[in-house]
Parts: structure tokens; sequence; C-alpha cells
């Protein structure tokens, strides 16, 4: 009798398995279709500093980091929806230009991963631009509720550096 009930167990769980896995590729496909289309719109309107309306595409506890802007700009993040946008809206308004120029692109579940280059402008404090092109540039999304809880963002910014030391006249 013991070994007729283990039988059936393994059974059932033969069975289930490819079940499982079949419903579990859909939730997956289904959860990443839903990534792709808020992370496309998000990363869309942060490209072109449009904060209006990345703002309804950001979660309440949503949050920026920049790990790579550390030891470039200081402390690059903020927690909270209000706290970011505030950030976004500031910290970005030096910015005359921004352009990515995508290597690829994924999205797997909730998470969204953004790969390629960024153009940019910033005016310096000194009435200089600093004109950098095609740096390397991720951006990270993980979504929560169908919006983005987490933005990470990382550069290389070595180009910038060497941007912002060109004398004025000596442009990107």
């Amino acid at each position: 009798m013991r070994r007729a009930l283990r039988v059936l167990a393994l059974a059932a769980v033969a069975f289930a398995a490819p079940l499982a896995g079949a419903q579990g590729a859909a939730a997956f496909r289904d959860a990443s279709a839903r990534t792709q289309q808020v992370a496309e719109a998000y990363f869309s309107a942060y490209v072109a500093r449009d904060w209006d309306r990345l703002a309804p595409l950001l979660h309440e506890r949503g949050g920026f980091r920049d790990p790579t802007a550390a030891l470039v700009f200081g402390g690059v993040g903020r927690e909270g929806k209000a706290a970011t946008l505030r950030f976004f809206r500031e910290a970005y308004a030096v910015l005359t230009h921004m352009a990515f120029h995508r290597t690829r692109a994924f999205f797997a579940g909730e998470v969204a991963v953004f790969e390629g280059t960024l153009d940019w402008t910033v005016l310096l404090g000194d009435g200089r631009e600093a004109v950098t092109e095609r740096m390397p540039f991720v951006t990270v999304l993980r979504l929560e509720d169908g919006l983005v809880v987490e933005h990470r963002d990382y550069a290389d910014y070595h180009a910038y550096l060497a941007a912002a030391r060109r004398p004025a006249g000596k442009g990107g």
C-alpha cells in the first residue's frame, strides 16, 4: 500500500511539474509585457526630462540611485516619490540636452534593463557647458504594483570628467 501511494505521489508530481512550469512561464511573460509597457514610457520620460509624464509611473515608495556618481557628484539618490521628483526637477535643471542610444533592453518579470550610451550636456557653474558624448550607461528599473519602485543608473563618468575639464570654446 505504501509503495502504491509513493508511486501515485511521484506520478502526481511528475504531471504537475510541467503544468506549474507552463503557468509560471505564462505569468513571467505577462509580467514582462506589463513591465515593458511601463518601463518604456518611464524611461522615455526620464531621458526627455519630462517629469510630469514620469510622475504617474513612479510608485509612492519609488526611489532613485546612481552608485557610480558618488565620487563625481556626491550622494546621488532619493527615496519616495515626492523626494525623487523634486531631485529630478532640481538636479537635472542644469541639463540642456540628453539623448540615449540604445544598444539593448530586456524586460524580465518586474525588472527592466536599458543598456546603451548617453549624450548629455550640462551647464557648469562657471558658465561653460560640459558636452559628453557616448557615455556608457545602464538603467535598471524594478516595478511593483505596476509602477517603478526602484530606479538605478550606472554610468562611466570618465567622458563627463574629461568634458568638464575642457577649456571654454573646446566643445565636445
